[in-house]
């Protein structure tokens, strides 16, 4: 089934009152998000997404560009935007999780009512920017070992490490050929999240407040660009905070 293989880890308890997609880093895979998954408020199913090229999808090949991304997702996700939905991206995951909230509908027309960008700037400069040159693998492997977040049992295989640079090159070709419209914003609130750390991003955050017409907030942990690996209860209670009106509880659920 299409949708098992784009949303691996997913509730459908009578429960649930919001759905939150989640965009992945740069070769991340769902479940470096089951942590922050089980740690939910039980109305509320963050359902990370499984793009191709990674995990169980290793073998496939990975989407591109972000019309092809939106394309396949403005047909598997419909079935699980029954109630309210948001999406939350994490470093190049949050400009594919700001053009969802852009783009993508329920059958019944309705809009993401929330978006969590994290780690990352807006895209404010990213329809004027110089196209990257194409990146060699030890300019990747350079990238990820400077932001961490990569298991070292990987960083030790290099089978595993070709599949992933070329998932990793894939996913940064991705956002190279994004653009976005002057004036583009979004219908929905947005909130920033980043690490006291990741000194780039962190410092940007601020950027978001032009996307969208509702309300807009920043939220600053300890921490690196992959804070959440140690902040996954905190994170929960902030993202539960902006969607109090779906939830009465921020008690932690497993799956």
């Amino acid at each position: 089934m299409i949708l098992d293989r784009w949303i691996p880890f997913r509730n459908d308890d009578e429960r649930i009152r919001f759905r939150l997609f989640v965009f992945p880093h740069a070769a991340g895979s769902a479940a470096l998000y089951r942590p922050l998954r089980r740690v939910m408020p039980p109305q509320i199913d963050l359902c990370p997404l499984e793009p191709p090229g990674r995990a169980a999808r290793l073998n496939e090949p990975p989407c591109m560009s972000m019309n092809e991304l939106m394309d396949v997702l403005d047909r598997v996700l419909p079935p699980l935007m029954t109630v309210p939905y948001g999406f939350f991206g994490h470093s190049v995951g949050a400009w594919a999780a700001y053009q969802a909230a852009q783009q993508l509908r329920s059958t019944d027309g309705r809009t993401a009512a929330h978006l969590f960008v994290s780690g990352r700037r807006s895209p404010d400069r990213a329809s004027t920017a110089p196209i990257s040159p194409p990146r060699s693998d030890d300019d990747l492997l350079a990238i990820l070992r400077h932001f961490g977040g990569t298991p070292a049992s990987i960083m030790k295989r290099p089978d595993l490490i070709a599949s992933l640079l070329a998932t990793l090159r894939a996913d940064l070709a991705l956002v190279d050929g994004y653009s976005v419209r002057p004036g583009s914003r979004v219908a929905c609130p947005i909130t920033a999240f980043a690490g006291s750390d990741d000194i780039p991003h962190c410092g940007s955050l601020q950027s978001w407040a032009d996307f969208t017409g509702r309300e807009f907030r920043t939220c600053i942990f300890p921490g690196g660009h992959f804070y959440f690996f140690s902040a996954e209860g905190r994170l929960a209670n902030e993202i539960a905070r902006d969607l109090r009106s779906f939830t009465t509880t921020n008690a932690g659920v497993t799956e």
